[in-house]
């Protein structure tokens, strides 16, 4: 299974990759896919091997379709399934001469379908993958993993929320004043204790934090799964439509997830999971390819007369907190795990 994307592509295709393996217990399934995001299929004993391709770049643009040539050339393939069309790969993988073949998962998918639904759907109609296979994904981590995740968070109160601010673009960004209320009244009116993971600028954390109080602190960075292993033992995570937010997602924790520029409808976390959505009526949006918008180029709204920076200020803390009440009250076991002793305001 080839995913030449972003981190994100891994996340939402783990399902997909999942349901594939359970489909076809006798085989092997190889990722290809680009570092750091196949780290997070590391010990999961459904995928059997996960190749990292080179990333394109101005001196090497096709480094990613010269990686597709060199796995299909290893050998044989029953099964060759796809999610990249940039390039011609999925035409190269059309021709790769496999048993059979699914390319480009994408495929334009509805503005009311999750993408990750949506592969799952296709493989289902070509007769993939079996039906009883598909179950909600998740990735595996080690019980040494939790374990010293876990010995780090000794002494946490409870609910113990995660609020990921950090995003790889511009217009994914919610106001850092924003996170900092959010944390502040989970932790004055629920009780919580509120980690700040440190992302791309080192001092965004730790300001966020701080606006949040003395229940708020940083969490240092470390690697992707490090990350997962820590927000695996969370009682919910907040993020913008971003790598971390799929993280927590895929670890089973409650999560609500921001979007600004990207469709909640097509790129939102399924339910149970919480998705809200900045200016629903934007008049710039592209459904079909966000990226295509002017913000994305722009790095900020260029929508006149608007009183933000992004459209994620758009979103209300007050909106965001009663997802996040909503999501602290309902957590049952059937839909996220059972809550730890001492739930609500105690010491873990």
């Amino acid at each position: 299974m080839e995913l030449l994307g972003g981190l994100g592509d891994v996340l939402i295709s783990l399902g997909a990759m999942q349901a594939l393996a359970r489909s076809y217990p006798e085989a092997r399934l190889t990722i290809l896919t680009f570092p750091p995001g196949g780290d997070l299929l590391a010990h999961d004993p459904l995928v059997g091997e996960v190749v990292h391709a080179p990333k394109p770049g101005p001196e090497h643009p096709h480094r990613a379709r010269e990686a597709v040539e060199e796995l299909l050339a290893r050998g044989d393939w029953d099964l060759v399934v796809s999610d990249t069309s940039y390039d011609g790969i999925d035409d190269l993988v059309r021709g790769c001469g496999a048993a059979r073949v699914a390319a480009n998962l994408w495929r334009s998918p509805p503005p009311d379908e999750h993408v990750g639904e949506r592969f799952l759907r296709i493989l289902l109609d070509e007769g993939l993958i079996e039906p009883g296979a598909v179950s909600a994904p998740r990735l595996r981590l080690t019980p040494e993993e939790r374990s010293l995740a876990s010995a780090q968070l000794a002494g946490s109160r409870r609910p113990l929320v995660f609020l990921l601010p950090d995003a790889g673009m511009e217009v994914k960004r919610w106001p850092e004043e924003s996170w900092g209320e959010l944390g502040r009244t989970l932790a004055d009116c629920y009780g919580a204790e509120i980690i700040v993971p440190v992302g791309s600028d080192p001092e965004q954390a730790s300001r966020v934090a701080g606006i949040a109080g003395e229940c708020a602190r940083a969490w240092p960075r470390g690697t992707l799964r490090e990350l997962a292993a820590a927000l695996s033992h969370a009682d919910l995570a907040v993020g913008a439509d971003t790598g971390p937010a799929r993280i927590a997602a895929a670890s089973g924790v409650p999560t609500i997830t921001l979007f600004g520029p990207s469709w909640h409808g097509r790129y939102g976390q399924p339910s149970p999971h919480a998705n809200l959505q900045g200016y629903h009526s934007c008049p710039q949006r592209d459904i079909s390819d966000f990226t295509r918008q002017p913000c994305w180029y722009a790095g900020t709204c260029t929508l006149e007369n608007r009183p933000w920076h992004t459209c994620l200020e758009d979103i209300c803390v007050k909106d965001v907190l009663a997802s996040a009440v909503a999501l602290l009250e309902k957590r049952s076991e059937t839909e996220f795990g059972p809550p730890p002793a001492g739930y609500f305001g105690a010491t873990g």
